[in-house]
Parts: C-alpha cells; sequence; structure tokens
C-alpha cells in the first residue's frame, strides 16, 4: 500500500507526493496514521516544528504512553512517515522561521526595555513555569466579562507590569512572545 502525502493533516500539512514510505501490508497509510494519532492531540504546527533529531524517541514515548494507538502500526514506520514530512522544504522553512520567532521570543521575554518599570518577563515568571501556558489561551477573564487571547493578556502585562506603551495591533513582539511561551513544553 502506497498513498502520497499530499494532502496530509486536517490542518493543511502538505508534503511533496511520492515522499510517502512504504506501509507495511495491512498498516494504515501516513495520512491515515498521522491525522488518526498524531492530530488527535497535536496541531498540524506541532508536527511542523518537531525536531527531527528527535523523531525516534518522540515516537517511542508517545508509544509508550498510548500502546492501544500503535498496536497496528510499527513505531518504525510512524518515525519514517515523519521523517518523510519534516524533510518536505516547506516544512523545514516553517520549523526555520518557527525557531527564529522563537528564539526572538525568548530574548523579549528576558528584555527590561519593553517597559519603563525595569523588569523583564522573567523577572515574575521564571520559564519553566509557564509552560504548557499558551494551551490554556483563549482564557475567559472574569474582569473583563470575555474570553483573552494570549496575545491580549502579553500586551496587557507589558502595560500594567512592565510600565511599557500599549503594543500595536499585529505588534511582532507580542506575536514572537507568544510563540517562545507556546513552544515551552
Amino acid at each position: 500500500m502506497r498513498k502520497s502525502l499530499s494532502l496530509l493533516l486536517a490542518g493543511g500539512l502538505a508534503v511533496a507526493p511520492g515522499a510517502a514510505a512504504e506501509s507495511p501490508a495491512g498498516a494504515p497509510s501516513e495520512a491515515d496514521l498521522l491525522q488518526g494519532k498524531c492530530i488527535l492531540c497535536h496541531s498540524a504546527m506541532r508536527v511542523y516544528t518537531m525536531d527531527p533529531a528527535k523523531l525516534k524517541e518522540t515516537v517511542e514515548r508517545m508509544a509508550a504512553k498510548n500502546p492501544e494507538w500503535f498496536k497496528d502500526v510499527s513505531s518504525r514506520h510512524v518515525v519514517e512517515a515523519l521523517s518523510s514530512i519534516l524533510k518536505d522544504p516547506n516544512i523545514a522553512a516553517q520549523r526555520a522561521s518557527w525557531e527564529e520567532a522563537v528564539a526572538r521570543g525568548k530574548a523579549l521575554y528576558a528584555d527590561r526595555s519593553l517597559g519603563t518599570a525595569g523588569k523583564a518577563c522573567i523577572d515574575c515568571h521564571p520559564a519553566g513555569s509557564l509552560a504548557r501556558v499558551g494551551e490554556k489561551y483563549p482564557k475567559y477573564d472574569e474582569k473583563l466579562n470575555r474570553y483573552e487571547s494570549l496575545e491580549e493578556r502579553l500586551a496587557t502585562m507589558i502595560v500594567t507590569k512592565l510600565g511599557g506603551a500599549p503594543p500595536f495591533a499585529g505588534d511582532p513582539r507580542i506575536t514572537d512572545l507568544g510563540i517562545y511561551l507556546t513552544s515551552l513544553r
């Protein structure tokens, strides 16, 4: 059974035709496998930004965590399918862009010049304390009586806690801070 990965994940992940690995007889195609299993818990962006050097380790961890999901396919097959996806030049470029944004966001997180209070985000929130915070947004704020996005929350913190000017709509600093926080696991 050989299927193209050209229409892969629900999030719009596209891979060059012919990049698919051979599926063992009776095993699901890469598209079925990844859409049916990986996307249950991970966004397409999470797949895009996986570290190719840690694929085997990641798949082994997922297989140990969810053995029933891997009873119909070998871990090697999953690693091969993900490896094919991550080698696509478009996805590699997106991963590089993501890593650059994470680095900029990390630098901003420790930047005391975001405001006039002489403080940085890291002074009140050690990096490890915010693991998975990106998954909590949008979050209902009772004071606002509505849902607030991560970007709105970051802008509010810059103004109220750091003494900074209100960021403009689409400010790339807010985007980079949000990407950095989303990357924390």
